[in-house]
């Protein structure tokens, strides 16, 4: 699906050890955060986890979300690359959270 593939192509430039939100990668992509949901719904259908580092996208909130090998390896991943994680939620997510014009 072409909006799957757009979606993938743009996470791959999420640098080591920092996040964006789905909401983020949904207005870049189609200028709305509606479609949030079906950028989750593209990242669950990654056929290459970490080489498409869909572990690097996250809620609003800061919770961490789903992940297609599941939600402990996304936090495992997460802090090898230096991202704090507390209760499931990324610490000073203002601190690590990538906006695209910056790269």
């Amino acid at each position: 699906m072409k909006f799957d593939e757009e979606v993938w192509e743009l996470v791959k430039k999420i640098p080591r050890g920092r996040v964006v939100t789905y909401g983020e990668i949904a207005m870049k992509l189609r200028g709305s955060k509606r479609y949030a949901r079906a950028v989750g719904q593209a990242l669950a259908r990654n056929p290459h986890p970490v080489v498409v580092p869909c572990h690097r996208v996250v809620r609003s909130s800061g919770e961490i979300g789903g992940y297609s090998r599941g939600v402990e390896e996304k936090e495992r991943l997460l802090r090898e690359e230096g991202v704090e994680i507390s209760a499931g939620k990324v610490k000073h997510l203002e601190k690590f959270l990538f906006r695209f014009d910056e790269g």
